[in-house]
């Protein structure tokens, strides 16, 4: 296969191409299991309307499945060595989301069931508090470890930049970013396993609002340390 080259006349080794192809493909292919874990054979109208129903619960998943592709995206696009252990996390993180595809599904579908007043399908997927736990608590654990792999692709890439790189500044940052997901999620599974969960069922899903506050709160940080530097 031919190098290429990126915008900017950075030039894109082979064996980039097919580490990015490869993730891409398996990214794709997390997009199908999504749809499949949701599709029955249609036999009626009916069936055909519940079919339909189901869109926004595919496109909630479908939703987060993106997020984590474009988070591999940037980490190639900041040009980090792809070595044994870029290979290694990259594959980790292509086995995380290929697991994470069946609990993603159950939780956005049930999720917005229960937000729609049970207009949407997704009701008769769980039977009781325990099951909900559960299934918050596995969906949380597996969005921490595939936040604390990007944790470590980050920081794989920040290793092999300048400091004064601005790109370094983007890993680090990346990094920061998905070590507040990865705390985020154990936080939500603790909570779904937690005594709390009958009196306050919507508690677990609650606490990824944590992200964007932390986001702003480090934004706020960040404009303060620059302003201190720069007095």
């Amino acid at each position: 296969m031919a190098d290429k080259t990126e915008p900017g006349g950075r030039f894109r080794p082979a064996e980039t191409q097919r580490l990015d192809a490869f993730v891409d493909a398996a990214f794709a292919f997390a997009v199908s299991l999504l749809i499949i874990a949701g599709g029955e054979p249609l036999r009626s109208f009916d069936d055909l309307v519940q079919a339909l129903l189901r869109i926004p619960s595919f496109l909630a998943g479908f939703a987060l499945i993106i997020l984590f592709w474009l988070a591999h995206r940037t980490w190639s696009s900041l040009g980090p060595r792809r070595d044994g252990m870029a290979t290694l996390l990259s594959v980790a993180v292509v086995f995380s989301v290929l697991v994470f595809v069946f609990p993603l599904r159950l939780l956005t579908e049930t999720a917005l069931h229960f937000m729609s007043g049970g207009w949407l399908p997704g009701g008769d997927l769980l039977e009781s508090f325990n099951q909900l736990g559960w299934m918050y608590a596995i969906y949380g654990f597996g969005f921490s470890i595939l936040s604390v792999l990007y944790v470590l692709l980050f920081r794989h890439a920040r290793a092999g930049l300048e400091r004064d790189d601005p790109r370094w500044t983007a890993a680090n940052d990346w990094g920061r970013t998905w070590a507040l997901a990865a705390v985020t999620g154990v936080v939500s599974g603790a909570v779904a396993l937690s005594p709390v969960l009958p009196s306050a069922p919507w508690l677990p899903g609650f606490t990824y609002w944590l992200m964007p506050v932390g986001i702003w709160v480090f934004a706020i940080m960040d404009r303060r340390r620059a302003r201190r530097q720069a007095g």
